[in-house]
């Protein structure tokens, strides 16, 4: 019994107290599910995720998406990172530490919130479920602008969004409403920037079709 109550507080002690101090998070991430021509460096993964826990807001998005598990860095040539819908992020090898992270952090609420634009059933409105999506992605992009600032991002920055100089000359809380009204503005893309509305509103298009043909 006492020999019992010793590795219960050794437990306690070594393993439960650093969770409660710390925080507890999911260890390396999965490196073995990179799609090609994209390939895995889990010392580049590894500083990337020690820069998001600098700044709150950053250390927040990774420890919620990798709470969920099954998240993988992959890195290669790609003009704009992004995550796939199984969890691959998919990051540009061009991009400085600091810059790379602010946009994992973006990629990451993806992971960690989800972002869904196939209908769920026939009275999914496609227009609706496009317009939720960019909201995410306004979000998404706001958070990333506050992370390059946090880290120092500037003019040496290897992408660069029109409309940054503008969200910083915004009261705080008009920047987000800036972003979105930006994406609404550019559906087929901009320097930076995917064809995130008309990108969404196909996909959503394409399996609402799908679906009505099972």
């Amino acid at each position: 019994m006492c020999s019992l109550r010793v590795a219960l507080v050794l437990f306690a002690l070594f393993v439960l107290a650093p969770c409660i101090s710390l925080g507890c998070r999911s260890e390396t991430p999965h490196t073995n599910s990179c799609p090609a021509p994209f390939r895995a460096d889990a010392a580049r993964a590894e500083a990337i995720l020690a820069k998001l826990g600098e700044a709150p807001a950053g250390a927040r998005a990774r420890d919620h998406a990798l709470a969920k598990g099954g998240v993988s860095f992959c890195f290669g040539r790609i003009g704009v990172s992004s995550v796939t819908t199984s969890g691959a992020v998919l990051i540009d090898e061009a991009l400085g530490t600091e810059e790379a992270a602010a946009r994992v952090g973006h990629l990451l609420t993806h992971v960690a919130e989800g972002l869904r634009v196939e209908p769920s059933s026939d009275e999914d409105d496609c227009e609706v479920i496009t317009a939720r999506a960019l909201a995410k992605e306004a979000s998404a992009l706001s958070l990333e602008l506050g992370l390059r600032r946090a880290f120092g991002v500037g003019a040496s920055a290897r992408i660069r969004y029109e409309f940054e100089e503008n969200f910083w000359a915004a009261p705080e809380e008009a920047r987000e409403g800036l972003v979105l009204d930006y994406l609404r503005a550019h559906p087929d893309g901009a320097p930076g920037i995917d064809a995130l509305a008309s990108g969404y509103a196909r996909r959503c298009r394409e399996a609402r079709d799908a679906a009505s043909t099972r």
